[in-house]
């Protein structure tokens, strides 16, 4: 996603924009949700492991929740209770992804997606 796009978004909602490690935080926390959403819809189909690695990926994001609501300039816009739309979810990760990667290193998460690819395949092999 464009982070022009995401700084805007943050710019209407009134929040700041947050350091590397903060954003760290956010993207953890919604990790946790994402696994809570999954966990939530489709637990049927998974093995007791399976149904055991995401209920820590949840507890440990509620635990970054913790940690991020001590931000100055956060806003919570999920109580965690309502079981969540898992594309939406997976979003709040992108988009907090971005804001990470951003905030560390100036780049968005694509350009060094492409950088990868260029090493692994090079320029001419026509899939970049």
């Amino acid at each position: 996603m464009n982070i022009e796009t995401i700084q805007r978004y943050y710019k209407a909602r009134g929040l700041q924009w947050p350091e590397a490690k903060d954003a760290l935080w956010f993207y953890l926390s919604e990790v946790g949700e994402l696994a809570e959403a999954y966990l939530s819809h489709h637990q049927d189909g998974l093995t007791a492991e399976e149904v055991q690695m995401l209920e820590g990926f949840a507890k440990h994001g509620m635990h970054a929740d913790e940690i991020v609501s001590r931000v100055d300039g956060w806003i919570r816009n999920n109580d965690r209770v309502r079981k969540e739309d898992i594309s939406k979810e997976v979003a709040d990760c992108e988009m907090m992804l971005a804001v990470f990667m951003h905030s560390l290193t100036g780049k968005s998460p694509d350009d060094a997606l492409l950088e990868k690819m260029k090493e692994k395949v090079g320029d001419k092999s026509g899939l970049l």
